[in-house]
């Protein structure tokens, strides 16, 4: 689809909102638009795309001066109008929903193209299957780069769990996502497989054919050793989470995908250099600390070697719909 496909009207005027309109005002009228016309909920699946297109080429700052520019939306002083065919209608942006905005790119196809290079966020994405394919995932979801959110499991307070996910998602927003465009964050996860059961997964990272699974914990500030099994800090002994029944499942689910295990290390402060970790050179393979891909790592750390599993694999540019619905599925 095309802005001038838009029936004579302006991405705007499809979202239902005033060209000067803030950006809280442009997400509560998307989100409101994309649900009245989404087809699962009675809606017509024509304007369904037209309100997908609108997003993307007003749903973030950057995308919205180029529209700005390029189309002079309707009334604002000086505007000659929307643009019609023939012009530089075609740019599009991948659209982040509320939690993640992502920099301006140019789509053609299922692709999403940038010229920014490898490790940049204005980089290609490719959707597989296309996103004009909805029967997969909608448009939206299928763009989205942060999906769920921390949430209570059970009947016990969970109030330290939901800090501490919150701060992990915010890290890797800050330190992985970004450069990664075609990454994918979903946050709490109950997978079964057969008679296998994850367990509750704080947070699952896909990027084209690799998952990551990542856990956290929050710790004290000091410097560490990592002994291959615990994080030791004087005669305390602290055990990461186990990430082994969450990284099992997931691989019997997706055997074409390659499944790695990350433990994010916060101290009390938003500070991505501490704790300090010192690591041994022994490394234990007796407990569940041996499926980890890498050693537990702060902040820092911890993002260059997600984004080093990540944005290595042959097809780091892509997403795979049919796996994020799976995994979209999987959320409690």
């Amino acid at each position: 689809m095309r802005p001038e496909d838009f029936s004579g009207r302006s991405a705007y005027e499809v979202l239902g909102v005033a060209f000067d309109a803030d950006t809280a005002t442009l997400k509560a009228a998307w989100r409101r638009a994309a649900r009245r016309t989404h087809p699962d909920y009675g809606g017509d699946a024509a304007e369904f795309r037209r309100v997908s297109m609108a997003w993307q080429l007003i749903g973030d700052p950057d995308s919205r001066r180029d529209y700005d520019r390029a189309f002079s939306a309707p009334g604002r002083p000086g505007a000659a109008g929307t643009a019609g065919p023939g012009s530089s209608g075609g740019r599009r942006t991948t659209p982040s929903g509320p939690s993640f905005t992502a920099s301006a790119g140019r789509a053609r196809g299922g692709r999403t193209d940038g010229g920014d290079g490898p490790g940049s966020a204005r980089g290609t994405v490719d959707y597989d299957p296309p996103l004009g394919e909805d029967t997969v995932l909608d448009m939206i979801r299928s763009s989205q780069q942060v999906h769920g959110a921390p949430r209570k499991r059970g009947i016990l307070p969970a109030g330290n769990r939901l800090v501490r996910e919150a701060r992990t998602i915010r890290t890797l927003q800050a330190q992985v996502l970004g450069s990664l465009p075609a990454a994918r964050l979903v946050t709490g996860l109950n997978l079964k497989f057969g008679r296998i059961s994850s367990g509750a997964i704080d947070h699952v990272v896909l990027c084209g054919d690799r998952l990551a699974v990542v856990g956290s914990l929050q710790v004290p500030d000091g410097v560490y050793r990592w002994d291959g099994a615990e994080l030791l800090l004087g005669d305390r002994r602290i055990s990461p989470p186990s990430l082994a029944p969450a990284m099992v499942a997931l691989q019997r689910a997706f055997p074409d995908c390659t499944v790695g295990g990350f433990i994010l290390v916060l101290g009390p402060e938003d500070n991505p250099h501490a704790p300090i970790i010192q690591l041994d050179r022994t490394r234990s393979l007796d407990t569940d600390a041996g499926f980890l891909t890498d050693p537990p790592a702060n902040a820092l750390q911890f993002g260059r070697d997600l984004k080093m599993f990540l944005g290595t694999g042959p097809a780091a540019r892509r997403v795979d719909r049919r796996v994020l619905a799976r995994l979209l599925g999987a959320m409690y």
